[in-house]
Protein backbone atom coordinates (compact mmCIF):
# COMPACT_ATOMS: atom_id res chain seq x y z
CA UNK A 1 0.00 0.00 0.00
CA UNK A 2 1.37 3.12 -0.93
CA UNK A 3 0.83 6.21 2.01
CA UNK A 4 2.33 9.09 1.15
CA UNK A 5 2.44 12.47 2.90
CA UNK A 6 4.16 15.50 2.98
CA UNK A 7 7.34 15.69 5.30
CA UNK A 8 8.81 19.33 6.15
CA UNK A 9 12.20 18.54 5.83
CA UNK A 10 14.52 21.13 4.46
CA UNK A 11 16.45 20.53 1.58
CA UNK A 12 19.09 22.32 -0.30
CA UNK A 13 19.74 22.82 -3.99
CA UNK A 14 16.06 24.53 -4.10
CA UNK A 15 15.06 20.70 -3.50
CA UNK A 16 11.53 20.13 -1.79
CA UNK A 17 9.89 17.39 -0.20
CA UNK A 18 6.19 16.58 -2.11
CA UNK A 19 3.70 13.87 -2.21
CA UNK A 20 1.75 11.99 -5.05
CA UNK A 21 -0.94 10.29 -3.39
CA UNK A 22 -4.23 12.62 -3.44
CA UNK A 23 -4.58 14.41 -0.43
CA UNK A 24 -7.62 12.02 0.94
CA UNK A 25 -4.99 8.98 0.78
CA UNK A 26 -5.31 6.81 -1.95
CA UNK A 27 -4.76 3.15 -0.79
CA UNK A 28 -2.84 1.66 -3.90
CA UNK A 29 -2.04 -1.93 -3.15
CA UNK A 30 0.90 -3.41 -4.34
CA UNK A 31 4.00 -0.43 -3.41
CA UNK A 32 5.29 1.73 -0.63
CA UNK A 33 6.29 4.70 -1.12
CA UNK A 34 9.24 5.84 0.83
CA UNK A 35 9.52 9.83 -0.06
CA UNK A 36 9.19 11.76 -2.74
CA UNK A 37 11.17 15.06 -4.00
CA UNK A 38 10.44 17.51 -6.07
CA UNK A 39 13.74 18.78 -8.11
CA UNK A 40 14.61 21.86 -9.10
CA UNK A 41 14.71 23.19 -13.32
CA UNK A 42 17.98 25.20 -12.42
CA UNK A 43 20.53 23.86 -9.76
CA UNK A 44 20.67 26.57 -6.74
CA UNK A 45 22.86 25.78 -4.00
CA UNK A 46 23.01 27.47 -0.61
CA UNK A 47 25.37 30.35 -1.14
CA UNK A 48 25.27 30.59 -4.48
CA UNK A 49 29.33 30.44 -5.05
CA UNK A 50 29.06 26.58 -6.57
CA UNK A 51 30.40 26.33 -10.25
CA UNK A 52 26.85 24.24 -10.27
CA UNK A 53 25.24 27.16 -9.50
CA UNK A 54 22.13 27.66 -12.41
CA UNK A 55 22.84 24.29 -13.86
CA UNK A 56 19.98 23.20 -15.54
CA UNK A 57 18.20 20.22 -14.76
CA UNK A 58 15.81 18.30 -16.74
CA UNK A 59 15.03 15.90 -19.17
CA UNK A 60 15.86 13.27 -16.82
CA UNK A 61 15.22 10.10 -18.59
CA UNK A 62 17.23 7.11 -16.97
CA UNK A 63 18.91 6.03 -13.35
CA UNK A 64 21.60 4.36 -11.84
CA UNK A 65 22.45 3.62 -8.23
CA UNK A 66 26.64 2.93 -7.28
CA UNK A 67 26.84 1.31 -4.40
CA UNK A 68 30.43 1.01 -4.05
CA UNK A 69 30.63 5.01 -4.26
CA UNK A 70 26.96 5.72 -2.84
CA UNK A 71 26.24 7.69 -5.69
CA UNK A 72 23.65 8.45 -8.09
CA UNK A 73 23.91 9.13 -11.48
CA UNK A 74 21.07 10.68 -13.86
CA UNK A 75 20.51 11.20 -17.36
CA UNK A 76 18.78 13.03 -19.91
CA UNK A 77 17.75 12.96 -23.04
CA UNK A 78 20.49 15.36 -24.21
CA UNK A 79 23.02 13.20 -23.37
CA UNK A 80 24.04 15.24 -20.18
CA UNK A 81 25.25 13.30 -17.45
CA UNK A 82 24.82 13.64 -13.53
CA UNK A 83 26.32 12.51 -10.18
CA UNK A 84 24.32 13.03 -7.23
CA UNK A 85 24.11 12.22 -3.68
CA UNK A 86 21.11 10.78 -1.65
CA UNK A 87 19.92 11.38 2.45
CA UNK A 88 17.47 9.72 4.20
CA UNK A 89 16.32 10.47 7.14
CA UNK A 90 13.86 8.21 9.42
CA UNK A 91 13.88 5.68 6.72
CA UNK A 92 12.72 8.39 4.55
CA UNK A 93 14.06 9.83 1.12
CA UNK A 94 15.00 13.63 1.98
CA UNK A 95 17.44 15.16 0.60
CA UNK A 96 19.58 15.43 -3.02
CA UNK A 97 22.82 16.71 -3.93
CA UNK A 98 24.50 17.47 -7.06
CA UNK A 99 27.56 17.02 -7.38
CA UNK A 100 28.87 17.41 -10.54
CA UNK A 101 27.15 17.46 -14.45
CA UNK A 102 29.05 16.71 -17.78
CA UNK A 103 28.25 15.60 -20.94
CA UNK A 104 28.39 12.51 -22.82
CA UNK A 105 30.95 12.73 -25.22
CA UNK A 106 31.74 11.33 -28.52
CA UNK A 107 34.82 8.83 -29.43
CA UNK A 108 36.41 12.38 -30.72
CA UNK A 109 36.10 14.17 -27.54
CA UNK A 110 33.18 16.08 -28.23
CA UNK A 111 30.11 16.66 -26.55
CA UNK A 112 27.33 14.21 -28.33
CA UNK A 113 24.22 16.33 -29.65
CA UNK A 114 21.35 16.41 -31.41
CA UNK A 115 19.90 12.69 -32.44
CA UNK A 116 23.20 10.92 -31.01
CA UNK A 117 22.35 12.49 -27.66
CA UNK A 118 18.96 10.77 -27.31
CA UNK A 119 20.08 8.91 -24.36
CA UNK A 120 17.22 6.62 -22.37
CA UNK A 121 18.37 3.88 -20.43
CA UNK A 122 21.69 3.40 -17.81
CA UNK A 123 23.35 0.48 -16.32
CA UNK A 124 25.86 1.16 -13.76
CA UNK A 125 28.30 -1.88 -14.35
CA UNK A 126 30.47 -2.79 -11.38
CA UNK A 127 28.61 -0.30 -9.01
CA UNK A 128 28.32 -2.85 -6.16
CA UNK A 129 31.36 -5.39 -6.31
CA UNK A 130 33.16 -3.65 -3.24
CA UNK A 131 35.48 -1.73 -5.37
CA UNK A 132 34.99 2.36 -5.38
CA UNK A 133 35.92 3.86 -8.91
CA UNK A 134 35.84 1.22 -11.43
CA UNK A 135 32.15 1.33 -12.37
CA UNK A 136 31.20 2.04 -15.98
CA UNK A 137 28.09 3.41 -17.41
CA UNK A 138 26.18 1.41 -20.34
CA UNK A 139 24.16 3.28 -21.70
CA UNK A 140 20.68 2.96 -24.47
CA UNK A 141 20.10 5.19 -27.06
CA UNK A 142 17.28 5.57 -29.73
CA UNK A 143 17.00 7.87 -32.95
CA UNK A 144 20.55 6.57 -33.57
CA UNK A 145 19.45 3.18 -31.55
CA UNK A 146 22.41 1.53 -30.25
CA UNK A 147 24.88 0.82 -26.78
CA UNK A 148 27.55 2.08 -25.73
CA UNK A 149 29.87 2.30 -22.57
CA UNK A 150 30.91 5.40 -20.99
CA UNK A 151 33.12 6.16 -17.78
CA UNK A 152 31.53 8.46 -14.88
CA UNK A 153 33.04 11.32 -16.30
CA UNK A 154 31.12 10.82 -19.80
CA UNK A 155 33.82 9.44 -21.76
CA UNK A 156 33.56 6.11 -24.31
CA UNK A 157 34.66 3.20 -23.57
CA UNK A 158 34.67 0.70 -26.78
CA UNK A 159 32.51 0.46 -29.72
CA UNK A 160 29.02 1.57 -30.11
CA UNK A 161 27.13 -1.63 -30.24
CA UNK A 162 23.50 -2.40 -32.20
CA UNK A 163 22.45 -6.21 -31.43
CA UNK A 164 19.69 -7.45 -34.21
CA UNK A 165 16.94 -6.83 -31.50
CA UNK A 166 17.14 -3.39 -32.65
CA UNK A 167 15.84 -3.96 -35.90
CA UNK A 168 12.60 -2.04 -36.91
CA UNK A 169 12.69 -0.24 -33.70
CA UNK A 170 10.49 3.41 -34.01
CA UNK A 171 12.76 6.39 -34.32
CA UNK A 172 11.68 7.78 -30.73
CA UNK A 173 10.58 4.17 -29.61
CA UNK A 174 14.20 2.73 -28.79
CA UNK A 175 16.18 1.54 -25.92
CA UNK A 176 14.29 2.86 -23.03
CA UNK A 177 14.49 0.19 -20.71
CA UNK A 178 18.25 -1.70 -20.06
CA UNK A 179 18.15 -4.42 -16.51
CA UNK A 180 20.63 -7.69 -15.88
CA UNK A 181 18.52 -10.51 -15.89
CA UNK A 182 19.86 -12.98 -13.27
CA UNK A 183 19.55 -16.26 -16.25
CA UNK A 184 19.93 -14.13 -19.23
CA UNK A 185 21.79 -11.22 -18.47
CA UNK A 186 21.92 -7.75 -20.24
CA UNK A 187 17.88 -7.33 -21.42
CA UNK A 188 17.04 -4.50 -23.71
CA UNK A 189 13.56 -3.16 -23.84
CA UNK A 190 12.05 -1.18 -26.60
CA UNK A 191 9.64 1.76 -25.80
CA UNK A 192 6.85 0.75 -28.04
CA UNK A 193 6.09 -1.76 -31.47
CA UNK A 194 8.68 -2.39 -33.86
CA UNK A 195 7.77 -3.05 -37.13
CA UNK A 196 6.01 -5.83 -38.09
CA UNK A 197 5.08 -5.62 -34.16
CA UNK A 198 1.27 -5.60 -33.59
CA UNK A 199 -0.21 -2.71 -31.57
CA UNK A 200 0.06 -2.68 -27.56
CA UNK A 201 3.16 -5.71 -28.03
CA UNK A 202 7.00 -4.29 -28.21
CA UNK A 203 9.84 -6.50 -27.96
CA UNK A 204 12.16 -7.30 -24.87
CA UNK A 205 15.82 -8.80 -26.16
CA UNK A 206 18.78 -10.44 -24.61
CA UNK A 207 21.79 -9.19 -26.81
CA UNK A 208 24.47 -11.76 -25.58
CA UNK A 209 22.16 -14.80 -26.47
CA UNK A 210 19.69 -13.07 -29.24
CA UNK A 211 16.64 -14.17 -27.87
CA UNK A 212 13.74 -12.15 -27.85
CA UNK A 213 10.39 -11.81 -26.37
CA UNK A 214 6.75 -10.47 -26.99
CA UNK A 215 5.84 -8.03 -23.87
CA UNK A 216 2.33 -7.27 -23.47
CA UNK A 217 2.11 -3.37 -23.08
CA UNK A 218 -0.73 -2.29 -20.47
CA UNK A 219 -3.72 -1.91 -21.68
CA UNK A 220 -4.43 1.93 -21.36
CA UNK A 221 -4.26 4.28 -24.35
CA UNK A 222 -0.52 5.58 -24.68
CA UNK A 223 1.15 2.74 -22.95
CA UNK A 224 4.93 2.74 -23.38
CA UNK A 225 7.78 0.66 -21.50
CA UNK A 226 10.07 3.44 -19.92
CA UNK A 227 12.51 1.63 -17.74
CA UNK A 228 13.35 -2.18 -16.67
CA UNK A 229 15.26 -3.18 -13.47
CA UNK A 230 16.47 -6.56 -12.04
CA UNK A 231 14.26 -7.57 -8.80
CA UNK A 232 15.22 -11.00 -7.66
CA UNK A 233 14.47 -13.39 -10.03
CA UNK A 234 12.19 -11.10 -12.49
CA UNK A 235 12.15 -7.74 -13.53
CA UNK A 236 10.19 -4.72 -12.59
CA UNK A 237 9.39 -2.64 -15.75
CA UNK A 238 7.70 0.59 -15.50
CA UNK A 239 5.42 2.07 -17.85
CA UNK A 240 3.87 5.18 -18.67
CA UNK A 241 0.60 5.97 -20.51
CA UNK A 242 -0.03 9.42 -21.91
CA UNK A 243 -2.47 9.89 -24.45
CA UNK A 244 -4.51 13.23 -23.88
CA UNK A 245 -7.32 13.97 -23.10
CA UNK A 246 -7.35 10.54 -21.37
CA UNK A 247 -5.57 10.51 -18.07
CA UNK A 248 -1.70 10.26 -17.20
CA UNK A 249 -0.96 6.54 -15.97
CA UNK A 250 1.73 5.35 -14.44
CA UNK A 251 2.11 1.09 -13.72
CA UNK A 252 4.56 -0.69 -11.75
CA UNK A 253 4.78 -4.34 -13.39
CA UNK A 254 6.16 -7.80 -12.56
CA UNK A 255 7.83 -9.57 -15.58
CA UNK A 256 9.23 -12.92 -16.08
CA UNK A 257 11.23 -14.12 -19.09
CA UNK A 258 9.89 -17.60 -20.16
CA UNK A 259 11.56 -20.02 -22.20
CA UNK A 260 7.93 -19.28 -25.08
CA UNK A 261 8.67 -15.98 -26.32
CA UNK A 262 6.44 -14.41 -24.45
CA UNK A 263 6.93 -12.43 -21.21
CA UNK A 264 4.79 -12.68 -18.61
CA UNK A 265 3.35 -9.09 -17.26
CA UNK A 266 1.60 -8.80 -13.77
CA UNK A 267 0.99 -5.40 -13.20
CA UNK A 268 1.60 -4.64 -9.15
CA UNK A 269 0.62 -1.18 -8.93
CA UNK A 270 -1.42 1.28 -11.08
CA UNK A 271 -1.57 4.87 -10.62
CA UNK A 272 -3.91 7.48 -12.26
CA UNK A 273 -3.77 11.59 -12.76
CA UNK A 274 -7.38 10.86 -12.87
CA UNK A 275 -7.48 9.39 -9.54
CA UNK A 276 -6.13 12.34 -8.11
CA UNK A 277 -2.54 11.18 -8.23
CA UNK A 278 0.04 14.06 -8.55
CA UNK A 279 1.77 12.51 -11.07
CA UNK A 280 4.18 12.97 -13.95
CA UNK A 281 6.40 11.42 -17.10
CA UNK A 282 8.20 9.06 -15.09
CA UNK A 283 10.90 7.58 -17.14
CA UNK A 284 13.93 6.18 -15.18
CA UNK A 285 14.14 3.40 -12.47
CA UNK A 286 16.80 1.69 -10.49
CA UNK A 287 17.75 -0.35 -7.47
CA UNK A 288 18.90 0.86 -3.99
CA UNK A 289 20.97 -1.12 -1.60
CA UNK A 290 18.38 -2.27 0.67
CA UNK A 291 15.85 -3.08 -2.34
CA UNK A 292 13.82 -0.57 -2.50
CA UNK A 293 13.57 1.37 -5.80
CA UNK A 294 13.90 5.40 -7.34
CA UNK A 295 11.66 6.50 -10.14
CA UNK A 296 12.52 9.73 -11.46
CA UNK A 297 10.18 11.96 -13.94
CA UNK A 298 11.33 13.73 -17.24
CA UNK A 299 9.90 17.40 -17.16
CA UNK A 300 10.92 17.48 -21.17
CA UNK A 301 11.68 21.61 -19.97
CA UNK A 302 8.63 22.33 -20.41
CA UNK A 303 7.31 24.64 -17.31
CA UNK A 304 4.34 22.93 -16.81
CA UNK A 305 6.13 19.82 -15.74
CA UNK A 306 7.96 18.78 -13.08
CA UNK A 307 10.80 16.67 -12.63
CA UNK A 308 9.75 14.20 -9.31
CA UNK A 309 11.98 11.65 -7.51
CA UNK A 310 10.54 8.86 -5.94
CA UNK A 311 11.08 6.30 -3.86
CA UNK A 312 8.66 3.44 -3.18
CA UNK A 313 9.37 -0.36 -2.39
CA UNK A 314 7.38 -3.51 -3.46
CA UNK A 315 5.93 -6.12 -0.98
CA UNK A 316 7.84 -9.39 -0.10
CA UNK A 317 6.91 -12.78 -1.98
Amino acid sequence: MITLALVPLGCAGGVSPTQLAPPTGAPQPGIEECGTLKLPSEWQPEGGGSPLNGTALGGLSALGWDSDAQRLYLLSDRGQLYQARLDFTAGRLSGFSLLATLPLKSADGQPLEDDAADAESLIVEDGANGVAGDATLLVGFERQHRLQRFTPDGQPVGQPMRPTGFEGADFNAGAEALAIDRREGLVVGLEGPPEGMPAGITRLFAPASGRQWRYTLAPEAGSGLTALEGNGDTLLALERAFAPPAPLVISLRRVRLTDSGEAEVETLARLSSGEGWRLDNFEGLTRLDDGRFLMVSDDNFIALQTTLLSCFSLPSD
